[in-house]
């Protein structure tokens, strides 16, 4: 709670204020019986009719202050709250932008969004709104006794024993319930996961039918949160029932008792109906902590999911006094030194004692089946992943001493898996230099051979594309993500099969618009057809995580190894991929390299 505390720091002159508003609210509770005193046994009791309209006045000049008083209260509280909620949702999504992949590979989208989201509210309810009302609860019950002292000390005792006692039960029901609550926000979290799978794969599950299928596991997970709910309400509500009761027999105390002094003429009449209303002031202000407490269970578990993530190691970043690649330009060259990668899912090996090296300027295909480790191979120039044993250099420099940010901009990456945001078509182009001007969009996209489809689009360049690129073709996504890699100029240009999804038209346009981008720069295309590896200056072949075959494409051609295989098999079947051929001949094993 401390560390959730910290929040309020940079908003304490504001938090201070509401203290003292709500201070100034309690006070002007506790003098309203008190003047009631005064009317029942001076204007009342003894006919001074003339003191009336003053003491009607005095209450309304408090009511008239409780009402400013509790417009001030509630407009700061919700801008305490706004406040503390964009800090902490900020404080997030900068921890989330700084995590590595492995930390995505093994955490759903939709658990992250219900932390983001429900858990951050949870968080904003606490600090603006249980915080600082609570305070003002325990101010009344404060401002309270010691009036109730003053006007009886027997009947303060009477008063203040339940509360005493109240406390301690509903501090105990608290304890029982953060178990639970911690299991709800659990459930939530899940929820939100397969709501999210659900939206995100909506295609799939219409075209299988699946409707009811994911209704189901939907209306599963949603069942387990309500019951839950029901379950804690249950249990509080069981726990209430008894502590929340106290305070009320505690008012039959101070009549019987109270009613016996008045009698034997101890105090007066007004004092009693001044304790009256001294204990209602005490039983609101006990019932509403009480409340309060059980949202403290609630938020106080959401308070740790979010630190939880707060704290998740992030093993990749920049070291200091790292030479900054954002003020040095790297050539290019790209080496690996006896690189072995494991998953942290996984026992076996992705890739093993990989040695390569690949000049400033030259162009470098990779092949080989699915999973044989190509996509892992690029990921690590780019460190979104460090190697488990072993070194990648660029220009003789180990990329664990680079600048990351500056590294990773002079990188251009066009993955398999083309992401498209839900934007203009020009601002998913600049995504990698915001400032780039209409020219150098419009150049980069007659590059990518996407000028033309997107000038015959409602609005060209202005027209807006939904979530992941709905609306576009996935050709035309690619050629969209080929020409955001192209505008950063990138001194390494890394193409993970980028052209897996454009017709054979599209691909000779994108081939030699490729070429003319390669001059220069280092390029390093995964290729499943090998019209488009043999382009490059040099060929490897992956097979389980090794290279198993290096050259230029004559060479391995006429080498007779996996390479010559696949060339000869796609000359057969012009339409097979390298992933398609080799995945389905374990018989290839026996080939030599």
């Amino acid at each position: 709670m401390r560390r959730l505390f910290g929040f309020l720091k940079p908003h304490r002159k504001l938090l201070l204020v509401l203290m003292a508003v709500n201070l100034f609210l309690s006070a002007m509770l506790t003098v309203a019986p008190l003047v009631i005193k005064a009317i029942v046994d001076q204007v009342i009791g003894e006919q001074k009719m003339d003191l009336l309209l003053p003491y009607l006045g005095l209450l309304l000049a408090v009511m008239g202050g409780r009402s400013a008083a509790t417009w001030f209260y509630s407009f700061g509280q919700n801008k305490l709250g706004q406040l503390v909620m964009t800090d902490v949702r900020a404080a997030l999504y900068r921890k989330l932008l700084s995590l590595p992949y492995s930390f995505y590979d093994k955490e759903q989208t939709g658990r992250l969004m219900s932390r983001v989201s429900s858990d951050v509210e949870s968080t904003r309810i606490f600090l603006s709104q249980i915080l600082v009302e609570s305070t003002s609860h325990i101010f009344t019950i404060v401002l309270s006794g010691i009036v109730f002292y003053q006007q009886d000390p027997l009947l303060a005792a009477i008063a203040i024993l339940p509360v005493l006692i109240s406390g301690l039960g509903m501090y105990y029901a608290h304890q029982v319930l953060t178990q639970p609550w911690q299991q709800q926000h659990e459930r939530i979290a899940k929820m939100s996961a397969t709501l999210q799978d659900s939206l995100s794969g909506i295609k799939v599950v219409k075209s299988f039918a699946q409707e009811d299928q994911a209704r189901g596991k939907f209306e599963e997970v949603q069942q387990a949160v309500r019951m839950g709910s029901l379950g804690i309400s249950d249990a509080w509500s069981k726990r209430w029932a008894l502590i929340g009761s106290l305070p009320r027999f505690m008012q039959l105390g101070l009549i019987w008792i109270g009613g016996y002094q008045v009698m034997d003429g101890e105090i007066s009449l007004g004092t009693l109906v001044a304790i009256l209303s001294l204990s209602l002031l005490l039983m609101g202000a006990v019932n509403a902590l009480g409340t309060q407490l059980n949202s403290f269970s609630q938020t106080a578990t959401a308070a740790v999911r979010i630190f939880e993530l707060m704290d998740e190691e992030v093993a990749i970043h920049s070291p200091e006094g790292a030479e900054t690649a954002q003020h040095h330009t790297i050539q290019g060259s790209v080496e690996y030194r006896g690189v072995n990668f494991s998953y942290p899912t996984s026992i076996a090996k992705t890739l093993k004692d990989v040695n390569l090296h690949i000049p400033a300027g030259s162009s470098l295909a990779v092949v080989g089946a699915t999973g044989s480790g190509k996509s892992t191979l690029i990921h690590l120039i780019g460190r979104f992943y460090d190697p488990s044993s072993g070194q990648v250099l660029i220009d003789g420099i180990d990329i664990r001493e680079m600048d990351l940010q500056g590294l990773r901009r002079q990188i251009g990456m066009v993955a398999q898996d083309t992401l498209l945001f839900s934007a203009t078509i020009a601002e998913n182009i600049s995504f990698g230099r915001p400032d780039a001007t209409q020219s150098d969009i419009e150049r980069v996209a007659r590059l990518a051979q996407a000028h033309d489809f997107i000038l015959e689009m409602a609005e060209g360049y202005n027209t807006h594309i939904g979530e992941r690129g709905v609306g576009l073709s996935g050709g035309q996504r690619q050629r969209v993500a080929i020409a955001r890699a192209m505008l950063l100029d990138p001194r390494i240009l890394i193409l993970d099969d980028s052209m897996s999804a454009v017709d054979a038209q599209t691909e000779r346009l994108l081939q030699a618009a490729i070429s003319e981008v390669m001059q220069g720069r280092t390029t390093i295309l995964v290729a499943h057809r090998l019209a488009t590896a043999q382009r490059a200056d040099r060929i490897v072949v992956l097979r389980e995580g090794e290279i198993v075959e290096m050259g230029t494409h004559d060479e391995l051609a006429e080498a007779g190894g996996y390479y010559a295989h696949v060339l000869e098999m796609q000359q057969m079947n012009a339409e097979e991929s390298v992933t398609d051929i080799l995945g389905a001949a374990p018989e290839m094993a026996g080939v030599k390299n």
